[in-house]
């Protein structure tokens, strides 16, 4: 029997900006849709406004960010063989 590895991991990564383009800091980034199961997991962007999270699965995610004010933004992140997706959300 041949051994298994683990299982492959792939990056969501990516920046929220404001609407005037600069980063946006202290904002929660989160899955709220993709391929099958998938864990219920967030990230706060850092100063630089930059996120990045590891999902198991290859197929379309919907991430979702919201700042503490209440602004809103969402886009659909990609990710194939390549193993890894790049998102910019623009709060509104």
């Amino acid at each position: 029997m041949a051994p298994t590895g683990g299982a492959r991991t792939h990056l969501i990564g990516g920046v929220v900006v404001d609407t005037d383009g600069s980063p946006a800091p202290g904002v929660s980034v989160y899955l709220a849709g993709g391929p099958g199961p998938f864990p219920d997991i967030a990230a706060l962007t850092g100063a630089d406004g930059r996120f990045s999270f590891s999902v198991s699965a290859e197929g379309v995610y919907t991430v979702q960010c919201r700042a503490p004010d209440g602004r809103s933004a969402q886009a659909p992140a990609a990710v194939g063989a390549g193993g890894a997706a790049s998102v910019v959300l623009r709060l509104a």
